[in-house]
């Protein structure tokens, strides 16, 4: 019997997570639904394509293979879906964003475009950098505002919008010049070690979840931090009076950008979206 669409996203999501109640989760079902659809997916191909227990998923050698060639499938049926909806302008497309831009770049993103596409409708999905890239690889989002550099992919095109500065904020009387980081899942906290004037012996061991969190412990004098122009720009230190930018810290810098994948089948038009905010990247810039 040929395999269902939903029981191969199915294997694709326990292939991610490697646990049966994290991959019904992600896929909006019970535990026992997605076993379900698991154990007659191997009905259907007549193979065995988990080992399980009650603390782990092993894929067999089979299992492994299926999950490429469902991938491919799944892949197919979306370039489908996205081919037959004629007019990307008017249509209700998926966005990712990463949390160090959602807040401060996004609603003059989303304006901007409004402006230009008035009938075209966004959803978005505020993740972490790596969740984002798996999504747009899956072509879960039509594309993702990222940060600038990444890890490149061979299947992932990236368009820069402008750069955004990461300037040093400190306590005006502190004497701690720990540096503060978000934590490992933040790609802001790759893009200011990755930088050659940076002293690794002086990162703190904290870690923070957010800007908000690393602007509070600044102002708690526990240490100092980098942080986006864009941030400062709408107002993140407002709050705190005794927060001063060091003017004689060397600025470092990312880029802001739109990520998509390669053989999108809206890729033109995505592309040309991406150009559209290129060429406006001024007002958005300034105006945030």
């Amino acid at each position: 019997m040929t395999p269902s669409i939903k029981n191969l996203n199915y294997l694709l999501a326990l292939k991610q997570y490697l646990h049966f109640s994290k991959a019904a989760k992600a896929c909006f079902v019970s535990q026992s639904t997605l076993s379900a659809g698991i154990n007659k997916l191997e009905q259907d191909l007549n193979i065995k394509l988990v080992e399980r227990d009650s603390k782990s998923v092993l894929f067999t050698p089979l299992g492994k293979k299926v999950v490429k060639y469902s991938e491919k499938v799944i892949f197919s049926m979306q370039d489908l879906v996205a081919v037959a909806n004629l007019n990307f302008f008017e249509s209700t497309i998926t966005i990712g964003v990463i949390p160090t831009i959602s807040a401060y770049l996004l609603p003059k993103f989303v304006s901007k475009i409004k402006e230009k596409y008035p009938k075209l409708k966004i959803v978005v999905i505020e993740d972490a950098s790596q969740n984002l890239l798996l999504k747009v690889e899956q072509l879960k989002l039509d594309f993702a505002i990222f940060a600038f550099p990444f890890e490149e992919k061979t299947n992932i095109i990236q368009v820069t919008i402008f750069k955004d500065d990461l300037v040093l904020v400190k306590h005006k009387n502190t004497q701690n010049n720990d540096l503060l980081l978000l934590e490992q899942r933040h790609c802001l906290r790759s893009h200011i070690l990755d930088n050659s004037n940076i002293d690794k012996t002086k990162v703190s061991q904290y870690a923070c979840a957010s800007l908000e969190t690393l602007v509070t412990m600044v102002n708690m004098e526990i240490g100092v931090s980098f942080l986006p122009k864009i941030a400062i720009d709408s107002g993140i230190l407002d709050k705190y009076p005794a927060l001063v930018v060091d003017k004689k810290q060397k600025k470092l810098s990312r880029h802001i950008g739109i990520i998509y994948r390669k053989n999108n089948p809206n890729q033109e038009n995505i592309l040309a979206l991406s150009l559209f905010l290129q060429s406006n990247s001024k007002d958005i810039y300034q105006d945030v």
